[in-house]
């Protein structure tokens, strides 16, 4: 119980910083090309799967809001890569692949697939992000929607992924057992 009640307060609190982050960034006076939001978002998807995580990081802009409902939010890309690069080494082989994504002034909204690979392999390499095949031929994927903001240069000054953290956890623990990397009971 003691663990859904500090899960409870972390989306609590990632709500409460997205609601106020959101209120602030709505006031935005400046819109950047979508030529160069777009290229930015290249450069941010090619970053998300190379396990490079403190490179990916310096995405963000300090101050930045950067809201995950299970993990928590961190506010800038010290503390970003402070709180991914562990996170991340405990489970490498993950990859995100960009389903479709829509940009709107500065405003770029992603739907993604997480995923790790089959454990039987298949045809399409599981982290081809460029040209990804078709969802049904991967077991292991949950879709996450992330809504960034562009802050130009290159970087972003917010991001909010929106996922099922019970889907994460459980094909996380399906795909260990079928790799053998973890017991089935």
């Amino acid at each position: 119980m003691s663990d859904e009640n500090n899960l409870g307060k972390i989306a609590y609190a990632g709500a409460t910083a997205a609601a106020k982050a959101w209120e602030q960034i709505r006031h935005s006076t400046h819109i950047f090309p979508e030529a160069e939001v777009e290229a930015a978002f290249q450069d941010y998807v090619y970053r998300a799967n190379i396990n490079d995580w403190g490179y990916y990081s310096e995405l963000f802009t300090d101050p930045c809001v950067y809201v995950d409902h299970h993990f928590g939010t961190v506010r800038n890309p010290k503390e970003l890569a402070d709180w991914m690069i562990p996170l991340m080494k405990t489970q490498p082989e993950m990859r995100f692949i960009p389903g479709w994504h829509v940009i709107q002034g500065n405003l770029l909204i992603n739907y993604n697939w997480n995923r790790w690979p089959n454990p039987e392999g298949s045809a399409v390499p599981y982290d081809e992000w460029r040209n990804p095949g078709p969802i049904s031929d991967y077991r292991f994927q949950f879709p996450c929607v992330t809504m960034c903001i562009y802050a130009g240069d290159g970087k972003f000054s917010f991001e909010e992924d929106i996922y099922s953290p019970s889907a994460y956890h459980e094909i996380l623990k399906q795909w260990r057992q079928a790799m053998g990397m973890e017991d089935a009971g």
